[in-house]
């Protein structure tokens, strides 16, 4: 059976542009959805599911340096590397955990966490901390297994595309 993406970036500056595109998308998705006049929470749940499908879809289609281009890779795998994927993990872990806080501080009624939460609904907000933690133990699980592996090729000084050639 074909897989229905067999595209791979193994670029970082395609990479970067992947990011970056991922992130712009979000824009007319937004506009799209307040232009429907869906309700905020409904607004939430789609950019959520939009943000965490291109995160997911970027950890399959990426590889990395001495990484198998054409394979599949295993489920479990969102990185290269163990340290890139204790970092991600790391980062999208803090995330959640610190909107969490924001949240239980505005329930006690503190008025800095209100304003900071701003046009979030409490199900969209609790929707996107279930999706960043859901991330984070994904990344997390990845590192841990990524350590049991031997270690890929030694990754090369930062150099710009016009260095390569």
């Amino acid at each position: 059976m074909r897989r229905l993406v067999d595209v791979r970036i193994t670029r970082w500056y395609f990479k970067l542009l992947y990011v970056v595109g991922a992130w712009l998308l979000g824009i007319p998705v937004l506009a799209l959805l307040n232009a429907l006049h869906l309700p905020p929470a409904a607004v939430d749940a789609v950019s959520g599911a939009v943000s965490l499908a291109s995160v997911l879809l970027g950890a399959r289609i990426f590889r990395g340096r001495g990484e198998p281009v054409a394979p599949p890779r295993p489920w479990w795998k969102m990185t290269a590397r163990p340290r890139l994927s204790r970092a991600l993990g790391v980062l999208f872990a803090l995330t959640p955990a610190s909107a969490a806080a924001v949240a239980i501080a505005a329930a006690f009624g503190v008025d800095a966490a209100s304003e900071a939460l701003g046009r979030y609904t409490e199900a969209g907000l609790w929707t996107s901390v279930l999706a960043l933690t859901a991330l984070a133990a994904l990344y997390l699980n990845s590192a841990a297994r990524l350590r049991r592996l031997p270690a890929l090729p030694v990754e090369p000084k930062f150099r710009t595309p016009g260095a390569l050639r």
